[in-house]
């Protein structure tokens, strides 16, 4: 892509937004793909039912669809191959009754009483990670505390008991890297374990949550779905969190005058974090849709088939859904169904939104409000970024003192 989407995404992204609302990307082998980049267009787009994330639910279904594309991609043996596949198709990427079935067996795992009541354990794993940073003077932040922290509160909501916990972070983290063939093994193994615990001793986590929820019907999740949704959690419910909560430091840190505002006024807490999760979203796009028929989108011709992606970055950047979008605004209004579209909108909304949002604010309480001490340790334009992927560029670390 042009080397301005790296230097200056918002200024590339506003020029795609006014003159190539939907532009086709692509890859060397691989076919295109329409980056939808307006924010109206990104919702519509994820709230279509002929819209769709299975390539199997478009008729005449002629081609490969991008997951699968990505799956052949893999270094895994063809025995695991098959079943990493069965474990790959979870709530996500699957569409109409199949995904309305799994969401209304998986929903009761995260009711809003079940997710508030973690708050005491976050708090607590945050104070200890932060009193270790503090003995020594500082550290990385990603490394030392936002990964260990939200790695853990993903062990004990799974419900993996806590000596088993390093052995399971340090699986999450090769899973993250691209290691599906050992961790990804490692991790279905440990989850089968788990639930077969659980059978026999059920406790108050998510793996009894999903092994004895049943439906007016009698309908229950099978051992592989239940290993699916573990494997989501891992990669979803960790990995974006560990890096928004340091983006969101960085970017208070840029705009101190904001940083200043949620000092003075600590109740402002909710509203920051849905502004940082509009400027500091760590997911680039969203994952892949197929249109199900020929259809238009921002005035652009779709053909059925074809396939589709929305630039988060680009849409809760968007001044027609944000009026001066480059700006930090706690006290932004916000209106019902109009703000950032960082956790998707229409049925696949994200099941662990209220999860993210209490470990940051637990975190950023704790780093910003209830100490007043941390400090980026580097001037703000020396800290180093990995490759932007459409944009979006991820911290590569974050070094502070306190």
């Amino acid at each position: 892509m042009d080397p301005e989407f790296t230097h200056d995404p918002n200024r590339a992204y506003a020029r795609l937004r006014e003159q190539a609302p939907l532009v086709r990307i692509g890859t060397p082998g691989a076919p295109p793909v329409w980056l939808v980049t307006r924010c109206a267009d990104v919702r519509s787009m994820l709230s279509d039912p002929e819209i769709v994330v299975d390539h199997a639910n478009v008729p005449g279904n002629e081609g490969t669809s991008l997951m699968d594309q990505l799956l052949g991609a893999l270094d895994l043996p063809d025995d695991f191959r098959a079943e990493f596949r069965t474990y790959a198709r979870n709530m996500m990427f699957v569409d109409g009754d199949e995904h309305a079935r799994l969401r209304k067996l998986i929903l009761p795992a995260f009711a809003v009483k079940r997710i508030k009541a973690l708050r005491p354990a976050i708090e607590e794993m945050s104070a200890r990670l932060l009193d270790a940073l503090a003995a020594k003077g500082g550290g990385d932040l990603i490394e030392e505390y936002s990964s260990p922290l939200t790695g853990t509160v993903i062990c004990e909501l799974i419900g993996f008991d806590r000596a088993d916990h390093p052995r399971v972070r340090k699986l999450m983290r090769s899973y993250a890297d691209g290691d599906i063939h050992f961790s990804g093994r490692e991790m279905v193994e440990c989850t089968k374990e788990l639930i077969a615990r659980r059978r026999a001793e059920p406790a108050d986590d998510l793996i009894s949550t999903l092994v004895r929820t049943r439906d007016e019907t009698g309908d229950r999740l099978s051992e592989d779905e239940m290993v699916a949704m573990v494997l989501l959690l891992i990669m979803n419910g960790h990995h974006s969190t560990s890096f928004f909560i340091p983006a969101s430091v960085v970017a208070l840190f840029r705009n101190p005058d904001q940083l200043a505002l949620l000092r003075a006024e600590p109740e402002l807490m909710p509203d920051a974090i849905e502004e940082l999760l509009r400027v500091a979203n760590p997911v680039p796009v969203t994952s892949p849709r197929y249109a199900t028929r020929d259809m238009e989108l921002s005035g652009c011709p779709v053909r059925k088939g074809e396939t589709l992606t929305g630039s988060f970055f680009a849409a809760n950047f968007d001044p027609r859904a944000f009026p001066d979008p480059e700006r930090l605004d706690l006290r932004r209004e916000r209106r019902r169904g109009e703000g950032h579209v960082s956790f998707g909108a229409g049925p696949h909304y994200c099941t662990g939104a209220a999860l993210a949002k209490l470990e940051t604010d637990v975190a950023l309480r704790h780093l910003l409000l209830d100490r007043d001490t941390l400090e980026i340790a580097v001037p703000l334009d020396e800290l180093e970024y990995t490759d932007a992927t459409l944009g979006v560029h991820m911290l590569a670390g974050l070094p502070v003192w306190l």
